[in-house]
């Protein structure tokens, strides 16, 4: 199989590395490069010295999209920055590329249905990378839920936050995509994304949303640095969510809050815990977790659906349904309203 890469920064190097692990020389890999960086990466975000990335993983770059998808690659990995992600994605499908394209699927709603359009048409599997569906602790939380032990939602929170000065140490933030709002920078879309992926997930869509967004100035960034909103849920359920760009260490937890219980989920510790009435506490500490063992299931998945004709496990419609909750949380911020998701 003949795999396009369309971006070689930390999260594009992260899948050419699982790749070369799952299927060896068995997939070609291409790549188009807008900016050709020699920084090559290790799982843990470490610069790896004198390292050529082309060389060490078998890469044949390209500096223009249309020689890229000239070569007829079978699959494309949508990893460069959130602002050209829609271009680049519907270029690939009208080369009839199947895509797994990562998070979000875009910073605005502009050619989505174009793309559902051309999905459709050519029989294209379209998988979203929200990695964060193959944490254990979210599993352990979705299957509990699921099972009815809490009874009827009372209400649920998740915070995803962590210092943008630290996420990347081998270049200035100021410089990356995730703080500049022309590339579709800001912790909603690069953090609470996956946030509003599991809660669609486990939860459904909301209805309607009220939020704020707060930039002190202090980072020297031009995109929010800190976002809190509520969702309202069918019943008047509410589900409050929380990011921002500034706190370290990083946390990322949810907690959901039913009439006989609740469920506490801490994705950077990899534990869950239950407590139901006033019965004995149930705590699942995931000790063997490793982080890329989510980009590696994430891969078989996609490469699964491929190969056997099957609707991906984490579909288009799902990177839908996120960018609306982001959207629509932006508009009550900007409005000062609340808003239809």
């Amino acid at each position: 199989m003949k795999i396009l890469m369309t971006g070689l920064g930390s999260i594009g190097q992260r899948h050419v590395r699982n790749l070369r692990r799952l299927y060896g020389n068995d997939v070609e890999l291409i790549a188009f490069r807008s900016r050709g960086l020699k920084t090559t990466f290790s799982d843990d975000l470490k610069v790896r010295e004198g390292v050529d990335l082309e060389a060490e993983y078998g890469i044949t770059a390209y500096y223009k999209l249309e020689e890229a998808l000239a070569q007829k690659p079978d699959a494309a990995f949508i990893t460069n920055i959130t602002s050209r992600h829609m271009e680049t994605a519907l270029a690939c499908a009208k080369a009839g590329c199947h895509m797994l394209i990562e998070k979000p699927l875009s910073h605005d709603m502009e050619g989505v249905e174009e793309l559902e359009r051309i999905a459709k048409e050519k029989k294209l599997k379209i998988f979203m990378g929200f990695q964060n569906r193959y944490h254990p602790s979210v599993q352990r939380m979705k299957e509990s839920y699921e099972s009815g032990e809490l009874g009827a939602l009372v209400y649920g929170s998740c915070e995803f936050s962590e210092r943008v000065i630290t996420m990347h140490r081998y270049e200035d933030y100021r410089d990356t995509y995730m703080a500049q709002k022309k590339m579709g920078g800001g912790p909603v879309l690069n953090l609470q994304m996956h946030d509003f992926d599991i809660l669609q997930w486990i939860l459904g869509k909301p209805l309607e949303v009220s939020a704020q967004m707060k930039t002190t100035g202090g980072l020297e960034i031009d995109v929010e640095e800190s976002a809190q909103a509520v969702f309202t849920y069918k019943g008047g359920i509410p589900v409050f969510a929380h990011t921002d760009f500034i706190q370290y260490p990083p946390i990322h937890c949810f907690k959901l809050v039913g009439e006989h219980g609740r469920l506490e989920a801490d994705l950077i510790e990899g534990r869950c815990v239950k407590y139901i009435g006033d019965g004995e506490v149930e705590v699942w500490k995931e000790n063997d977790f490793i982080r890329n063992d989510m980009f590696i299931e994430e891969l078989k998945d996609f490469f699964d659906c491929i190969e056997n004709d099957r609707e991906p496990k984490i579909p288009l419609q799902a990177g839908i349904t996120s960018l609306q909750m982001a959207l629509a949380l932006k508009e009550s911020a900007a409005t000062k309203k609340t808003v239809s998701v």
